[in-house]
């Protein structure tokens, strides 16, 4: 069995730090950020705690960034990182242009891997396709970019204190609030493995940590009529928190606990269709206008060109205002053209015919696509009407509306005071617009740093967790243990005999359950275990979770085993006679186990292994 990580506890942790550092491992875009424990602490004249945010430049912007596209080279050895970011964009590029690509390794947007449903396990082998079509494992891939970022901070602040250690830093790393407990623990396996203390991590669900950064501002809404700040709310409004990322759309419901603290109100929603879907709606339009198989020869063939384009959407997404705009050119590459026309080399002498009989230039090939209304081709441009262009973007928006209309469906109509909008995808004013449209009657708040928010939010976090006083828990969570069997009542199947008499085995022991508001990190229950056999090592708990409210087994349908934790018992003459007291703290962005040896004292507090 895999040993789980001992651990301290979170706000422990922080009292010895000196500077908190946030890493903002993103689908599309990633950065860090960091300050020091005086810069959070001098905030006496309600001035914005003082947080670095490095600036990523890239040769085809005029301006610096916030963040840099999540892009990861890695060397022919398969292990070792060439580069990052916008770095590696340009690197591979140049590789691809002087045909030296073939042995790289080249990912992109592939943060997504990690999402899924509590009933589908994660594995440390397993792997991850770049854009070639090899694979290596995932944790690599993952761990290699948190070194990276976690390096670059280090070196920033080494330019202004000699001698800064690793463990002098509180590490946050963002996740999803939408993320199981599985994808959690491989973040935290691949930063381990990337370099940092276990012990110096913590993290933060990506909504709260937007939350806690606007709640300190006074930031006004993009609507200045409304004047609605998040500082301004009462104790006990509500708030609806849309994360809108390039993966991901994550969405909470907080309420105000006090001048500086939240609790979150109802269980995280969201999706996997995040701005990602506006770039795939694009890449529709392409393979919809020359086909697929030209498009993924096009893709093949001319990987630097394909590139090109592809960014070249990415800005114009970025800058796109229906309300301004009048058109909206995208330049593509002669090569799509060229590859467009070539003559097919499969298929029957009649199909070679019918093409040629067929063949239409590409200008008529964009007419006759379903973005084709308003479209036309110039050249190397193709120039969309704002009609048109905004096609791209529907399936997204209509998605992330629908998500927040499910989350507004959970709380009493009229309570929720005002909709925070942040994330990169947030800056978009299509999505903007159709919120404020669609929710008409609450105010929204779209800060001008949407899509820095949660980064300065990690930090200000890692600097006092509890600002988080309460979570809403996903799933209904508990441990397959056993009780004393009663014929007639459980199953003869479920029959265990054991050195302490004969037990109903599978039994689901809840510790909470599903939609319970918990306080963070404090424990729910403490249940007492027994050993079952004298010559017992260990105690192995099993980790079960259910969609459920009251499950009986654990085998009932619907229930899962999502991760253990193996606790090593003090060898005596009798196992059986040691009482092992265990609580879980289900608060936190983690869980966290503590095991209590009665007889002895000794106390372990340990993460669950979450991981096959």
């Amino acid at each position: 069995m895999a040993k789980a990580h001992d651990i301290a506890s979170s706000s422990g942790q922080a009292e010895s730090k000196i500077f908190f550092g946030a890493i903002d491992f993103g689908t599309s875009f990633s950065g860090w950020a960091f300050a020091s424990s005086t810069d959070l602490e001098l905030n006496h004249q309600n001035q914005p705690p003082t947080i670095t945010v490095k600036p990523w430049r890239s040769e085809y912007a005029t301006h610096s960034t916030g963040k840099t596209p999540t892009c990861v080279l890695i060397k022919p050895d398969g292990k070792s990182l060439e580069a990052f970011g916008y770095d590696a964009e340009k690197k591979y590029d140049e590789l691809v242009s002087e045909q030296n690509d073939k042995e790289y390794y080249y990912f992109k947007d592939f943060k997504t891997c990690l999402h899924g449903k509590y009933n589908q396990r994660l594995r440390l082998d397993m792997t991850l396709k770049e854009q070639a079509g090899k694979t290596l494992p995932v944790i690599t891939v993952i761990s290699a970019s948190i070194k990276f970022l976690a390096d670059d901070m280090i070196a920033e602040l080494e330019k202004r204190i000699h001698g800064v250690r690793r463990d002098d830093i509180q590490w946050v790393i963002t996740v999803p609030a939408i993320w199981t407990d599985q994808a959690k623990f491989m973040m935290r396996e691949a930063a381990v493995k990337a370099g940092l203390s276990s012990h110096s991590i913590i993290f933060a669900l990506e909504p709260e940590a937007a939350s806690i950064f606007c709640r300190q501002l006074e930031l006004f809404a993009d609507d200045c009529e409304s004047g609605s700040t998040l500082s301004s709310l009462k104790v006990g409004s509500k708030y609806l928190v849309l994360d809108a990322g390039g993966g991901t759309i994550d969405i909470t419901v907080h309420e105000v606990a006090s001048s500086h603290g939240v609790k979150q109100v109802v269980t995280s929603g969201g999706n996997i269709k995040g701005g990602n879907t506006v770039n795939r709606e694009f890449e529709r339009f392409l393979i919809e206008t020359i086909s697929m198989e030209k498009y993924n020869r096009f893709k093949d063939c001319y990987r630097g060109d394909w590139l090109y384009i592809l960014s070249n959407f990415e800005a114009q997404k970025k800058s796109f205002d229906p309300k301004k705009d009048k058109t909206v050119t995208i330049r593509f590459p002669a090569t799509l053209k060229e590859v467009f026309e070539e003559r097919d080399t499969h298929g029957t002498v009649f199909e070679k015919l019918k093409h040629k009989l067929q063949k239409k230039s590409i200008e008529d090939a964009v007419k006759r696509t379903s973005f084709g209304k308003d479209t036309e081709v110039k050249r190397d441009k193709i120039i969309f009407s704002v009609n048109s262009f905004q096609l791209f973007f529907s399936t997204a928006i209509s998605d992330t509306i629908k998500q927040v209309q499910k989350q507004l469906n959970n709380v009493p109509e009229g309570s929720i005071s005002v909709i925070l909008m942040v994330g990169g995808f947030s800056e978009c004013s299509s999505l903007q617009q159709a919120v404020k449209d669609t929710f008409s009657s609450i105010p929204v708040i779209v800060p001008t740093e949407a899509s820095t928010a949660v980064l300065k939010g990690a930090v200000i976090y890692g600097h006092n967790p509890p600002i988080v006083s309460e979570r809403v828990v996903r799933y209904t969570y508990g441990v397959s243990t056993t009780v004393a069997f009663i014929q007639g009542v459980h199953p003869d199947e479920k029959r265990l005999e054991t050195d302490s008499g004969i037990f109903c085995d599978d039994i689901f022991n809840k510790h909470v359950t599903v939609g319970q508001s918990v306080k963070t990190d404090e424990p729910q229950k403490t249940v007492t275990y027994i050993p079952l056999y004298t010559n017992q090592k260990s105690v192995e708990i099993a980790i079960y979770a259910s969609e459920l409210s009251d499950p009986i087994y654990t085998t009932d349908k619907g229930c899962h085993i999502i991760g253990t934790v193996r606790l090593q018992l003090t060898e005596t003459d009798n196992v059986c006679d040691d009482n092992i007291l265990v609580s879980f703290a289900f608060g936190g962005t983690e869980i966290v186990v503590t095991a209590v040896e009665e007889k002895t004292g000794r106390k372990v507090k340990a993460n669950v292994n979450f991981l096959e």
